[in-house]
């Protein structure tokens, strides 16, 4: 039997997506069950370079942080400036150097600092899993679609991640490649089954999950078209072309199979985590960075009276409360916090003002003067936020 025939007919996801009895229980068995076919057929996988895959753009999950995705290439070749970005990302959030090597060489596991801010989290994510990986190897493959040359990664993007760091880091020819399903097409609901089951979706994830599955549910039944991610500049315009539950209702009895699919538990669940694809672009991307629920999104948007301007401000405050110092972009001028004597009146950074009032500022500091450094550090941390948004904007203007 060929190789292309014997995946034909052992493909755990040949009937998935197929028309059902409805109830939970078949549901949930459509789900996960192929998820455990998936493991049990894992000789089926091939050795893929993961030189040859790249992500899926639209994928719902994200492993890579926001500002870190804004400063990579998204090619396999600048995986190393990738890495690079990310730990000096670290550094700056943590104020103190991130030994990324000492992580990968440990020979027990690293007991992690007391308080971790939201870009070293995600990055010791990776290097868990890799170090799990380089211990005991691969438990799953992952999957990808042919795209020309390449491949095109439908689930697995962590692992993926993984192999890559265990390659830069270590020039072994054995992280080179990994174990990949070839499928035919991209099933969404696949993916879907496969971020369910993996690992739990923050509220952002889940909105992008949600959002697909319906622009895929309206295709199947009623011939609606939507527009491709790559038609879209900002990310979160494309899954919001659904955000209007009036004008794009799910259709009839599909409800049963979309709840189970994105593990939501009733109708209002779908149509809370639908309000979330029309958030600020600022405040998705920080809720998408900072794990936020979608309870605690709902909560910060009420307090704000649902003002879009008082929505970012609010969600700006908590993001730096939570340790987020990655920039952040225009922060509308409203509800300034208050200032001490040292930080009043401080000019733009880039300013020939600027410039002067950190050096004035910069003379006062010393041991005991307690405030100057307060604010000294301040403007220190804001000027290295505006370099790296000036070193972002330069970088795509070369390209």
């Amino acid at each position: 039997m060929s190789k292309k025939r014997y995946l034909e007919d052992n493909d755990p996801f040949s009937d998935f997506g197929k028309s059902m009895d409805g109830s939970a229980a078949s549901i949930d068995a459509e789900l996960f069950g192929a998820l455990q076919k998936v493991d049990q057929n894992r000789q089926s996988a091939s050795p893929v370079s993961i030189f040859d895959i790249l992500p899926d753009p639209a994928q719902p999950r994200r492993a890579i942080p926001t500002v870190i995705r804004h400063q990579w290439d998204g090619t396999t070749d600048g995986m190393q400036d990738m890495f690079r970005a990310w730990v000096d990302a670290i550094r700056d959030e943590r104020n103190s150097n991130f030994n990324l090597q000492l992580y990968l060489d440990a020979d027990t596991d690293i007991e992690r600092p007391e308080k971790v801010g939201p870009l070293e989290s995600a990055l010791l994510e990776i290097i868990e899993l890799a170090v799990s990986i380089r211990d005991a190897g691969l438990t799953n493959p992952i999957t990808v679609l042919p795209k020309g040359l390449q491949y095109s990664l439908e689930t697995g993007e962590r692992r993926w991640l993984a192999y890559h760091l265990l390659y830069v880091h270590t020039s072994d020819e054995r992280f080179s490649k990994i174990a990949a399903r070839t499928v035919d097409s991209l099933n969404l609901w696949r993916q879907a089954a496969e971020n369910n089951a993996r690992a739990n979706l923050n509220a952002i994830s889940k909105a992008r999950q949600l959002a697909v599955l319906i622009m895929d549910l309206l295709a199947e039944k009623t011939g609606k078209s939507f527009k491709p991610f790559s038609a879209f500049e900002d990310e979160q315009d494309y899954y919001s072309q659904v955000a209007d539950g009036n004008k794009f209702r799910t259709p009839p009895n599909t409800s049963e199979r979309l709840l189970a699919a994105t593990g939501l538990k009733h109708e209002k669940q779908v149509r809370d985590y639908r309000k979330l694809l029309r958030l600020p672009s600022l405040v998705w991307q920080l809720a998408d960075d900072l794990n936020w629920t979608e309870y605690f999104i709902r909560n910060l948007v009420e307090k704000a009276d649902s003002d879009p301007d008082k929505i970012i401000v609010a969600a700006v405050k908590a993001a730096r409360k939570q340790g987020y110092t990655a920039p952040v972009g225009t922060v509308p001028d409203i509800e300034k916090p208050s200032k001490s004597k040292m930080q009043e009146e401080f000019a733009a950074p880039g300013t020939k003002q600027y410039y002067s009032q950190m050096t004035r500022l910069m003379a006062k500091i010393g041991p005991g003067k307690s405030d100057a450094n307060s604010a000294a550090l301040q403007r220190i941390r804001e000027f290295r936020r505006w370099l790296d948004e000036q070193e972002m904007l330069v970088e795509q203007y070369l390209d």
